[in-house]
C-alpha cells in the first residue's frame, strides 16, 4: 500500500504518483495506517491533527481514550502479577532498612572515638601478644611481636602515669612527638575512616673508649668492643626501661659501668630517632664536704662511699658523662634520694687528686623552722626527721635537693595526746637560694613569763600568810587554794597550809618567812595544758629574838603545772625526790 503525504489518499502498490496533486507516493507504515481516527466519522487524520479534517470533531478525546486504554493494560498487567510485585517491593524496603542500619552501626563502630577507646582498652591490658596484633610500626625495620613488645608493656604496667598519658594523647592524630600515636590510613568498606595505632621505636648508639668491654642490655649480650673508639648500634627498640651493663678489666680488677635508661616520650632523641650514650671510662677521686650530715654517695645507684658528719674522704669510682651522682640521705626515719648532683668528673680525675684541691661540695636544701613550741619533733613527708627541745635554738634542717615537695610539720607527742602544727608544703624549685623559712606554730603554749608571774604571786602571798600580822582565815585559805589544781583537796595545798604556813604562824620563835621566786630554770610542755617546771625559791626566815635570819634556796626539779580555766595552777611539786637545797653562794 502506498500513500500521498500531501492529500492523504491511498493507492495500490502499482501507483507511483498521486492522481490528485501529482506528488510522489510513499510506502504507508503501520503507524500511519492506524492514524488518528475520528471517533465521529471514522476519518483517518494526521497524527498531529487536533480536529477531524472531515467533520471537525475534536480528536483529543480519542487520544485520552487511547491513553486510558493503555493505562488499563498496565493496571491489568499489574493486578495479574500483584503478589510478585509486592514481594519485590517489600524486599527492596527491607534491604533499604538493613542497609541504613548497617551504615549507622558502622558509622558508630568505626568512629574515631570508638577506635580510640578500643585501642585504650588494649593498652590498659599491658598484654604484649594482644598489642602485637594491634599496633603497627613507623619503622620498616621493626615488626611488632610479643617478645619485643614486653619491655614496653612491662613499663606501662609499672608506670600508670605514663600509660594514662599515652591513652589521653591518642586524641591527637599524627602526633609524632609521642611514643604511640594514631595515624589515619584508608577506609573501612570505602566508607569509614581507618586509624592505625603506630608505635615509634628508637635506636641507641653506645660509645666507649675501652677495648674488650662486654655490653649487656637487660641481660642480653650485645657483644664486646674491639677497639678504644667503639660504638654499639642497638635497635630498633621499644620505649621503656633499659639497664645497660658494661664490664671490663682495668689494672687487674673488673670494672663496671652501669646505666639505667628510661627512654619514653621521645625525650633525648635526635631527629632520626637515635640517642647517644657514653660508656667512656674515667677514674675520679675526691673528698666530700657537705651540709648533709650523713648519707650514702651513689653513682648510678651504687654506693661509692658513706658521708659521716658531712665528710667523706677519698671517694673514687669509674665515671662517665651520662652517669648520675646522687646522695641517699637518712635523717631519723626519713629517707631521701637527691636529684642528680651537679658534678663534672673531669674536674676530679684520680690523676689530679689533691686533698686540698679535690673537694666536692654537693648542693643541699635548707629548711629553717620557726615555732612557738619549746620542744617537739620535726616531720618531713610524714617521717620523723629531727627532735628539738629548746625554743630559742636557731638552726636549719639540711636535706638533699629533690624534685618532689617537702611536707613539713611539727609534732609534740605526750603520754596521752599529740599536738601538731599545720603542715607546710615546700617546693624546692621555688627557692633560688635553696633556703625555705617555715612557720610551725602549735596551739599556744603558755609563756615562761606567765609561769614566773604566777609563781611570784604564790610565794608573795605565802610570805604574808606566814606572818601573824596578816589574816589567814577562810577567804585567804580559799585564795591560796586557787593556786592549786583541785583546790583544797590538793595535797600540795594541804602541805603548804598545814606543814609550812600553820607552823610558821604558831611558832613562838619565828616571826615570818620571806618567800621569793629566785628563777625559773626550765619549762617543758608535757601535754596540751600540762608543763613540767624546774625553779628555785628563796626562803628567808626571820625570828622574834636576836637570831640571825636564815636565808635558804631550794630547787623544785619537777613541779607539774596545769592550765585550768585560763589560770596556771600547781598540780604536783614532785615530792621529796625532786626537792633539793641549793647553795646560797650560787645566788648571792
Amino acid at each position: 500500500m502506498k500513500y500521498c503525504n500531501h492529500c492523504k489518499k491511498e493507492y495500490s502498490d502499482d501507483h507511483n504518483f498521486c492522481e490528485v496533486c501529482g506528488k510522489k507516493l510513499v510506502e504507508k507504515t503501520e503507524s500511519q495506517s492506524k492514524g488518528n481516527i475520528c471517533p465521529n466519522c471514522g476519518k483517518e487524520n494526521q497524527t498531529t491533527a487536533r480536529f477531524c479534517e472531515s467533520c471537525g470533531t475534536s480528536l483529543q478525546a480519542s487520544s485520552k481514550a487511547k491513553e486510558k486504554k493503555e493505562t488499563s493494560k498496565v493496571l491489568t498487567a499489574y493486578y495479574k502479577h500483584k503478589k510478585l510485585y509486592n514481594t519485590l517491593l517489600a524486599g527492596l524496603v527491607v534491604l533499604l532498612i538493613v542497609s541504613v542500619g548497617l551504615y549507622k552501626y558502622g558509622e558508630h563502630y568505626y568512629s574515631k572515638e570508638q577506635q580510640i577507646e578500643r585501642y585504650q582498652k588494649i593498652l590498659a591490658k599491658n598484654d604484649p601478644e594482644e598489642l602485637a596484633e594491634t599496633v603497627v610500626s613507623s619503622d620498616k625495620n621493626f615488626k611488632p611481636k610479643a617478645d619485643n613488645l614486653s619491655t614496653f608493656t612491662n613499663y606501662t604496667k609499672d608506670n600508670k602515669y605514663y600509660s594514662n598519658y599515652l591513652s589521653e594523647n591518642l586524641q591527637n592524630i599524627n602526633d609524632k612527638s609521642q611514643d604511640l600515636y594514631l595515624k589515619k590510613d584508608g577506609k573501612y568498606f570505602f566508607l569509614f575512616d581507618k586509624y592505625d595505632l603506630v608505635l615509634q621505636p628508637f635506636y641507641l648508639d653506645v660509645n666507649t673508649n675501652v677495648e674488650n668491654m662486654q655490653l649487656k642490655v637487660n641481660d642480653k649480650d650485645e657483644g664486646t668492643s674491639d677497639n678504644e673508639d667503639y660504638t654499639w648500634k642497638l635497635g630498633p627498640l621499644v620505649p621503656g626501661a633499659y639497664q645497660l651493663d658494661g664490664r671490663f678489666q682495668s689494672n687487674g680488677q673488673e670494672e663496671e659501668i652501669e646505666q639505667n635508661v628510661e627512654q619514653v616520650n621521645r625525650e633525648n632523641l635526635e631527629n632520626d630517632g637515635s640517642r647517644e650514650l657514653s660508656f667512656a671510662a674515667k677514674k675520679v677521686k675526691f673528698d666530700v664536704d657537705s651540709d648533709i650530715s650523713s648519707g650514702e654517695l651513689l653513682f648510678n645507684g651504687q654506693s661509692v662511699g658513706t658521708i659521716k658528719d658531712g665528710k667523706l674522704e677519698g671517694a673514687g669510682f669509674i665515671w662517665n658523662e651520662d652517669g648520675n651522682l646522687q646522695i641517699k640521705q637518712e635523717l631519723g626515719d626519713l629517707e631521701l634520694l637527691s636529684t642528680p648532683l651537679d658534678f663534672d668528673g673531669d674536674e676530679y680525675l684520680e690523676k689530679d687528686y689533691s686533698q686540698d684541691q679535690s673537694i666536692f661540695q654537693p648542693e643541699s636544701f635548707h629548711i629553717v623552722p620557726d615555732t612557738n613550741a619549746t620542744s617537739g619533733d620535726f616531720y618531713i613527708n610524714d617521717k620523723k626527721a629531727e627532735t628539738f627541745d629548746k625554743e630559742d635554738d636557731i638552726y636549719s634542717i639540711d636535706v638533699v635537693p629533690t624534685q618532689k615537695p617537702y611536707k613539713v610539720q611539727l609534732k609534740q607527742s605526750f603520754e596521752d595526746e599529740e599536738i601538731n602544727s599545720d603542715t607546710e608544703t615546700v617546693e624546692p624549685t621555688d627557692y633560688v637560694d635553696s633556703t625555705a623559712y617555715v612557720t610551725l606554730d602549735v596551739e599556744e603554749e603558755i609563756d615562761e613569763f606567765d609561769i614566773e608571774s604566777r609563781l611570784d604571786d604564790l610565794y608573795f602571798d605565802v610570805s604574808d600568810y606566814t606572818d601573824e600580822d596578816f589574816d589567814f582565815e577562810d577567804e585567804e585559805t580559799k585564795s591560796l587554794a586557787g593556786y592549786f589544781s583541785g583546790g583544797t583537796d590538793n595535797e600540795e595545798f594541804i602541805d603548804f597550809k598545814d606543814n609550812f604556813i600553820g607552823p610558821s604562824r604558831k611558832s613562838d620563835k619565828k616571826d615570818y618567812v620571806v618567800c621569793y621566786l629566785q628563777e625559773v630554770e626550765d619549762v617543758t610542755r608535757t601535754g596540751e595544758n600540762s608543763y613540767d617546771v624546774q625553779y628555785v625559791v628563796n626562803y628567808d626566815t626571820y625570828y622574834d629574838d636576836d637570831t640571825d635570819h636564815n636565808n635558804q634556796y631550794f630547787r623544785y626539779k619537777k613541779a607539774n603545772l596545769v592550765v585550768e580555766d585560763e589560770n596556771i595552777r600547781i598540780k604536783d611539786l614532785g615530792g621529796a625526790d625532786n626537792f633539793e637545797e641549793v647553795a646560797a653562794s650560787d645566788y648571792e
